[in-house]
């Protein structure tokens, strides 16, 4: 008679939630990856990358990840710029 395996499968699925009244997230061109990406407030950047804003806003200081300023001052970050996308 065959043999019988056991398989096992574990999917991983991040969520994001998006909340009313701040900063939406927004379909752009990045400007320095030059593709069309989504670029997330700093709040959904951060929780996406598992770290705290201020280590968001450090590692926009620092260049680690990609970003712009609106000209009301927030910030959107090119979410392909994140570590582990």
């Amino acid at each position: 008679m065959g043999l019988r395996r056991r398989v096992e499968i574990t999917i991983q699925r991040r969520e994001l939630t998006v909340t009313r009244g701040g900063p939406t997230t927004a379909v752009e061109r990045c400007p320095a990856c030059d593709r069309e990406v989504n670029m997330i407030p700093v709040d959904l950047a951060a929780k996406a990358a598992g770290v705290s804003p201020r280590t968001l806003y450090r590692w926009i200081e620092q260049n680690k990840v990609h970003f712009r300023e609106l000209s009301d001052g927030a910030v959107l970050v090119c979410e392909n710029s994140l570590p582990g996308r």
